[in-house]
């Protein structure tokens, strides 16, 4: 199966005060981690954003159609550029993703539009699968300005698969790098 890798890095970073995308943990930017992430599982690799130096890695940037909608936005964007029927989105500050749960979540795509995590702590959206089906749901919220990602998995067909055994097994799986005290 073909799948496109979606990285959402075009946030504002305002609570970081710096771009997240090209910080430098471990010696590579969150980006390249990123990356590294996608590229054993995707075929392509497309960078949500709207800053033109996060092309600097030979990826294609995707800005986005719709401006100030978030995560829903850049998921949007891609998924209309993407020429997979299946997308692995992933954060760019999702630093601590291993490389065994992106094949535990391609294992669990069936005839479905979403993949997601769950676990005791919650959904995680943007550590998930998403079918290009989910095209038209998106766009709808969008119009109606509902970019929550939590009511795009409840409107759409998603199945979501236990994750707290990775999470009790990689406490920071899930972990996000929202401040500079996160590095």
């Amino acid at each position: 199966m073909q799948i496109t890798g979606i990285i959402l890095s075009g946030g504002q970073s305002t609570r970081m005060g710096t771009d997240k995308a090209l910080i430098r943990v471990n010696g590579k930017t969150l980006l390249e981690n990123a990356i590294a992430i996608c590229k054993p599982f995707c075929s392509n690799i497309l960078i949500s954003s709207n800053h033109t130096k996060h092309g600097k890695f030979g990826y294609k940037i995707i800005p986005d159609e719709i401006k100030n909608c978030g995560p829903l936005g850049g998921i949007y964007s891609c998924l209309n550029q993407s020429e997979t029927d299946w997308n692995f989105v992933i954060s760019v500050d999702a630093a601590f993703v291993e490389p065994e749960f992106v094949s535990f979540m391609i294992s669990e795509t069936v005839d479905l539009d979403a993949v997601a995590p769950i676990h005791n702590f919650g959904k995680e959206p943007l550590v998930a699968m998403y079918h290009k089906n989910s095209l038209a749901e998106i766009k709808k919220m969008l119009d109606l300005g509902d970019f929550k990602m939590h009511n795009l998995l409840n409107s759409i067909n998603t199945k979501y698969v236990d994750s707290q055994i990775w999470v009790e097994r990689y406490p920071k799986i899930f972990g996000n790098l929202n401040h500079p005290d996160d590095i």
